[in-house]
């Protein structure tokens, strides 16, 4: 990884960079930049975080399409953090995330996103390997990272273990939703709709650690 501009010395670093409060008062609002287009991620970092938080875009700075050229989930949540970060000078959040299916040897994997041409797409080509196997264990991961400059960042990870159907079922969700039926539940992430999901998936379990953090953060008054 040569191209990139910082040098990751760990998983984990100690943010020391000061989080970006607006307006005045006791109800102070942290901003952060997110480091995605996708409608859907954003919509579910919004209901998970709640109002106590502003958002805004990368959009909302350059118009760019960041490629995902890292090896692992957490490489790629790098490259986009860091570029977000350079972009708008301010503290930014992104994530990578896939499904990773055993009996596929962890395919889509990290390539989840770019299995097909679209979601319907995909979620053929996953049903169509997966015909005639009875082991459908899967898990969903996700990998948030929280960038305030190089060497200064906070991993924040999830999963939520679970399998996959034979047919796709619902039409909530998006992405492998229609296939996926997390553990504990007998209908898919796309029946269970929003509000289930948005409690036990692999991103909203990221983004309730991610949510303690900046609390904690706030309280102290860094």
């Amino acid at each position: 990884m040569e191209h990139l501009w910082w040098k990751p010395q760990s998983l984990r670093n100690k943010i020391t960079w000061p989080l970006s409060p607006i307006g005045q008062g006791p109800r102070v609002k942290i901003l952060i930049v997110l480091a995605t287009k996708n409608p859907h991620k954003i919509k579910e970092i919004q209901a998970i975080l709640g109002k106590e938080f502003n958002f805004r875009l990368l959009s909302d700075y350059i118009d760019f399409e960041i490629k995902e050229t890292g090896r692992t989930l957490l490489e790629n949540s790098l490259i986009k953090a860091a570029f977000t970060f350079k972009v708008s000078n301010l503290p930014s959040l992104a994530d990578d995330s896939g499904l990773f299916i055993e009996a596929l040897g962890g395919e889509p994997g990290i390539y989840s996103s770019r299995y097909g041409k679209n979601d319907e797409e995909r979620i053929n080509i996953v049903l169509h390997k997966l015909s005639g196997i009875k082991d459908r264990r899967a898990k969903f991961r996700a990998v948030y990272v929280y960038y305030c400059g190089p060497d200064n960042y906070e991993v924040f990870e999830g999963e939520c273990s679970g399998r996959i159907t034979e047919t796709a079922r619902g039409k909530n969700g998006f992405g492998y939703d229609p296939i996926f039926i997390p553990d504990g539940y007998k209908k898919t992430f796309a029946e269970l709709g929003p509000t289930i999901k948005n409690r036990i998936s692999h991103r909203a379990r990221a983004l309730k650690d991610f949510k303690i953090y900046l609390n904690r953060k706030k309280t102290s008054g860094i």
